[in-house]
C-alpha cells in the first residue's frame, strides 16, 4: 500500500523533502512513501491503494499579503478527490500548517454534494465532516523576517509531558475558537505558551467514514537537521543530549499519530537506515574477473593507498574503493557516524571493499547474505543449465561477478544514474542488496524491500547488431520467464514452483494454495541507455522469497512441515543460471522471442482471459490472444468479433507494455497512472 505525500506547486520544497525522508524512515518497509502531484489526485485512480495522504506545509506568504488571497491552494479537482477519499474511509495527515476549524450551519454528506461545499471554502485545502458539521481549512501562514522557516515552541501532550525544541509556523496553531463546546475534535497536544486553550498544536477528527490529523507543528523537521538546528541554536540552544531527546519525542509523536490513523508500523529500529559499504567479488573459479573490472575503471593498486582508499567520482555518486585488507575497518564503522544526516542527498561517498583473485569475505562481516554459499550454488546451477565453462578474453558468465551490500540506496540507480559505471563496467555484472532505501519499480513507483525480499540489478551490454532496438521490449518478458522457471528448480520450490506465474507485462504472481487467489510477489524493471552502436541494459528484479505473512512470498507456497525451504542464495543462483542460456539464445536469434513464446504463454496468467479495455472510449470487452512477435505488444480481440485466427476481417487491438496497467483483480486494462 502507498502513503502519498502531496507535491503541488505551492508546497514548501523543504517540508516536502523532510516529510518524504521522515516517513520513509518510519514506515518502510510496510508502506511505499511517494510524492503525488495534484494532476494525479484529480485524474488517476489513486485512492484504492492509498493508506494515507499526507499534506506537508505550504509556502508562506509575506506578512504584508492580504489574508484573503490564499494563493497556491490545492486545485479544485484535486481537493474534491481528497474530500471524497477521506469521506469514504481514507486517512489524511496535515503537517506544519495553520488550521482554522469552524462549524457549518448545514448537516451535509457526500451524497448531496459535500465536494461542492469544499470547493467554496477559502483555505488552501478544506475538509468537511457532514455529520459533525466541522470544517477544517488549511490557511496560508505568514512569513516573517525573523522566522523564515518556523519558530521554536514547547509542546504539551495530552499525557502532561512536554517537548521543547520543535518548530511551528510563525504564530501557527489549530484554531478551535469557532467550534461549539460539545463539538470539539480530539486534541492531541497544546502549546505551553499559548494562553488561549482553543489555539492548540494538533487535533484528530472524523471526516465521514475516514479520519484526519492536523498538526500545526513541523513534525517533519528533525531538530538535528541543518534547517531546524540553525534556528534552535540561535533562539533556543539545546545540548546534544537534549537534541537527542527532542528527536526521540518527535518520532514518538509521529508514530503515535500514524498508529492512531490506522497504519501498521514496522518494528522500531534505530531511526533512519543508512547505506552500508558494498563488496565486489568474483566467483572463485574466475580469479581474474575482479581485476578486469578494476582495470576497466582505471583503478590503481589499492593496497598502497592507505586508509583513504581510491576515490571514484561519478555523475550521481562518489565511491571510495578499499582493498580486502581494510574490510574489518570499513565494514565495522557505524553508519550513523559515517552519515550523520537523515538526508539521502548527503550519503556520499559510498564505500566499496574489493576482493580480488577469488577471495571472498567472511560470513561474520556480512551475516545477511552468504556469498560463498551463493557461488557454490551458482556453480552447481550452471552445470544443471549447461552454461559454458569458459569465455573468450577471460570473460565470465551471468552472476559470476557480484557487487553486494547489506543496505544500499538502490541497485538500479547505482548503475543507471552513474554514467561512468554504466558505460565502463565490464558485463555481465550483478548488484545485490538485502535492503534498499529507495528501490525503484515500474513507472516511477517505489519497490519496497521488506526482510525476505530478494532485490538485485543486472548490468548487460550488447551491440545493437545483436539486439535491435525494437526487440528490447522482450527483455522484460525473457527475464520474467527465467524467474518463473527458476522457481521450479528443486533447490527453490520444486513442483510447487508451478504456482509461480507471469502477469503481463513485468510482474511475478503466485496462486495461493487452497484459495487460488493470485497475489504479486515480484516485478521486473528494465532501463536502457544507447550509445556508439550498443545498448546498456539494467535489469532490476524484486522477488519476495522468505517474507512472512501478510506479505506473500515463495516460502509460503510450501506445505506445512516441508523439509527444505528456498534460500536467498539458491534462488538467486537459480535465476542467474536459468537466464544465461535463454539470453544467449535470444541474442543468437537477434532478439526474436519465438523460441520462448510457447513456454511464456504457458507460464502467464492471461490466455483466453476476458478483460475490459478502458484505454478506448467507450470501454470494450476484449479477449487476450497473446503477444505480437514483432514488437511484444499485448494482442487482444474484441469480444463481438468472435474467435478466430487472424483471418480477413478480424480486428485486433494491440497494447504497448509501457503506458498501460493491467488490473488483474478487476479484469481491467487501463492507462498507467
Amino acid at each position: 500500500m502507498n502513503v502519498l505525500v502531496y507535491s503541488g506547486p505551492s508546497t514548501s520544497p523543504s517540508s516536502l523533502s523532510h516529510t518524504l525522508s521522515t516517513l520513509r524512515a518510519v514506515l518502510l518497509p510496510n508502506y511505499a512513501v511517494q510524492p503525488v502531484a495534484p494532476q494525479s489526485l484529480a485524474a488517476h485512480p489513486w485512492a484504492a491503494t492509498c493508506s494515507l495522504l499526507v499534506v506537508p506545509s505550504f509556502n508562506p506568504v509575506k506578512s504584508s499579503a492580504t489574508a484573503a488571497s490564499q494563493s497556491g491552494a490545492m486545485p479544485l479537482a484535486a481537493a474534491s478527490e481528497v474530500q471524497k477519499y477521506v469521506e469514504r474511509g481514507g486517512k489524511v495527515l496535515v503537517l506544519g500548517s495553520d488550521v482554522r476549524v469552524r462549524a457549518s450551519r448545514a448537516r451535509l454528506s457526500l451524497a448531496v454534494g459535500i465536494e461542492h461545499v469544499t470547493l467554496a471554502e477559502d483555505g488552501l485545502l478544506t475538509l468537511t465532516d457532514g455529520e459533525s458539521r466541522l470544517i477544517f481549512s488549511i490557511m496560508q501562514s505568514k512569513e516573517t523576517d525573523e522566522h523564515l522557516a518556523g519558530q521554536p515552541t514547547i509542546l504539551k501532550r495530552s499525557d502532561g509531558s512536554t517537548v521543547n525544541g520543535l518548530l511551528r509556523p510563525p504564530g501557527g496553531a489549530v484554531d478551535l475558537r469557532d467550534v461549539p463546546e460539545g463539538d470539539l475534535p480530539d486534541v492531541l497536544a497544546q502549546y505551553e505558551s499559548m494562553e488561549d486553550t482553543r489555539l492548540v498544536a494538533g487535533v484528530k477528527a472524523r471526516i465521514g467514514q475516514g479520519a484526519a490529523a492536523f498538526w500545526s507543528v513541523h513534525l517533519e523537521y528533525s531538530p538535528r537537521e541543518e534547517l531546524a538546528a540553525a534556528i534552535l541554536a540561535r533562539e533556543a540552544p539545546l545540548s546534544p543530549e537534549e537534541l537527542k531527546q527532542v528527536e526521540e519525542e518527535r518520532l514518538r509523536i509521529l508514530r503515535d499519530t500514524l498508529t492512531d490513523l490506522g497504519l501498521t508500523l514496522p518494528a522500531q529500529g534505530s531511526g533512519v537506515a543508512r547505506p552500508t559499504p558494498q563488496v565486489l567479488t568474483g566467483a572463485p573459479w574466475r580469479p581474474a574477473a575482479v581485476s578486469h573490472v578494476l582495470q576497466a575503471l582505471e583503478v590503481p593498486q589499492l593496497d598502497g593507498l592507505g586508509e583513504k582508499g581510491y576515490e571514484l567520482k561519478d555523475s550521481n555518486d562518489t565511491f571510495v574503493l578499499h582493498p580486502a585488507s581494510a574490510a574489518s575497518r570499513v565494514l565495522g564503522e557505524p553508519q550513523a557516524d559515517r552519515y550523520p544526516s537523515d538526508d539521502p542527498a548527503t550519503w556520499n561517498p559510498k564505500h566499496l571493499v574489493v576482493y580480488e583473485d577469488g577471495e571472498l569475505p567472511s560470513r561474520e562481516l556480512l551475516p545477511r547474505f552468504d556469498i560463498r554459499a551463493y557461488y557454490n550454488a551458482l556453480q552447481e546451477a550452471r552445470k544443471q543449465s549447461k552454461c559454458p565453462a569458459g569465455y573468450a578474453d577471460e570473460g565470465w558468465g551471468i552472476g559470476e561477478v557480484l557487487l553486494y551490500g547489506d543496505v544500499v540506496t538502490s541497485t538500479q540507480t547505482m548503475f543507471d544514474k552513474n554514467m561512468r559505471l554504466l558505460s565502463t563496467l565490464p558485463t555481465p555484472l550483478l548488484s545485490l542488496a538485502s535492503s534498499q532505501l529507495t528501490g525503484r519499480g515500474r513507472g516511477g513507483n517505489i519497490w519496497l524491500s521488506p526482510p525476505g525480499c530478494l532485490q538485485f540489478s543486472l548490468l548487460l551490454r550488447v551491440p545493437l547488431s545483436a539486439l535491435p532496438a525494437q526487440k528490447i521490449v522482450f527483455v522484460q518478458y525473457l527475464f520474467a520467464l527465467s524467474v518463473a522457471e527458476a522457481c521450479r528448480d528443486r533447490t527453490v520450490l520444486g513442483e510447487e514452483g508451478a504456482r509461480v506465474r507471469i502477469k503481463w507485462p513485468n510482474d511475478i504472481y503466485v496462486e495461493v494454495p487452497g484459495t487460488g487467489e493470485k497475489r504479486k510477489i515480484g516485478g521486473i524493471l528494465v532501463n536502457t541507455s544507447f550509445g556508439a552502436g550498443k545498448v546498456e541494459l539494467v535489469v532490476g528484479c524484486g522477488l519476495n522469497v522468505l517474507n512472512p505473512p501478510p506479505i506473500p512470498s515463495l516460502v509460503q507456497l510450501l506445505p506445512p512441515g516441508y523439509e527444505r525451504h528456498p534460500t536467498m542464495e539458491h534462488t538467486l543462483s537459480a535465476i542467474m543460471a536459468r537466464f544465461e542460456p535463454m539470453w544467449t539464445t535470444f541474442l543468437t536469434a537477434r532478439g526474436s522471442f519465438e523460441p520462448f513464446m510457447d513456454l511464456y504463454l504457458d507460464r502467464w496468467l492471461h490466455s483466453d482471459q476476458l478483460v475490459t479495455l478502458t484505454t478506448v472510449m467507450p470501454p470494450r470487452k476484449v479477449r487476450i490472444v497473446g503477444i505480437t512477435p514483432e514488437h511484444g505488444l499485448l494482442r487482444t480481440l474484441p469480444e463481438h468479433e468472435g474467435w478466430g485466427g487472424g483471418g480477413h476481417g478480424v480486428e485486433y487491438i494491440d497494447l504497448q507494455p509501457d503506458g498501460n496497467s493491467f488490473d488483474l483483480m478487476a479484469g481491467l486494462i487501463k492507462t498507467k497512472a
